[in-house]
Order: structure tokens, then C-alpha cells, then sequence
């Protein structure tokens, strides 16, 4: 079974419901689903370098935004950044961090979600 997590609304912006897609995807992972985050929109930025507002603490732990995305990446999971999205914020594979260089386009992740071994969730 494949899992696609689109981030769509999650962002650095509100970094309380960030956590929780990739503590998702991280189990997800754990019970041997092969998971993919693709990202949209703003959500792009939460894996741009220099963005220090991913690094935001999240309650109730106090936990940083990036340490729930690095638990999902160590975990295997696979992030893909929407080439649209990059391009209007003036950003490139160079700006992200390492474990997010993958840069793809809408109907690659159309395909991917259209997959009848695929499930979907957007956050």
C-alpha cells in the first residue's frame, strides 16, 4: 500500500497543526506503508533552509516543527516539493534542505494520488 500526505494548508505559519501530518506519516512508515509528502503551495517553505519559522516549538512538548519532520524522514519517508510552488517563491532544490531536493510537477503527483494502491490525505 502507498500513502500520499499533500500538504496543502500546513505550513511554518501555524506551526500547531503542522506536527501532525508527519507524526502520520511516520507511523504510516512504521507499519511498512510506503509514504510520500508532497508539497504545495506554502508548505514548500517548512523545508527551505534558511526559513528559521520551521524550527517553531509545538505544544504541548515544546517540540520544534522540523524535529516532527525529521522523525518522518529518518522513518523513510519520501517528500516531493510542486515545481509551481517553488518557482513563484523564487526557490530551487539548492534552497531545501537536503533530505528535499525531489521537485515535481502537478501530474506526477496526480498520477501518484491516482494510484488504486494509493490513499490520499491532505492536511
Amino acid at each position: 500500500m502507498k500513502l500520499v500526505i499533500q500538504l496543502w494548508q500546513t505550513g511554518a505559519h501555524d506551526p500547531q497543526h503542522g506536527a501532525t501530518p508527519f507524526m502520520v506519516a511516520a507511523s504510516a512508515a512504521a507499519m511498512d506503508v510506503e509514504v510520500s509528502i508532497h508539497a504545495l503551495g506554502a508548505s514548500v517553505e517548512l523545508f527551505q533552509q534558511t526559513n528559521t519559522a520551521r524550527h517553531a516549538s509545538v505544544a504541548p512538548l515544546g517540540r520544534p516543527l522540523s524535529a516532527y519532520v525529521e522523525d518522518a524522514l529518518r522513518s523513510g519517508v519520501q517528500i516531493a516539493l510542486c515545481s509551481t510552488a517553488m518557482r513563484d517563491r523564487g526557490l530551487t532544490a539548492a534552497d531545501m534542505i537536503v533530505e528535499a531536493q525531489e521537485v515535481i510537477g502537478m501530474v506526477t503527483m496526480l498520477e501518484a494520488s491516482l494510484d488504486p494502491s494509493c490513499k490520499v490525505l491532505v492536511y
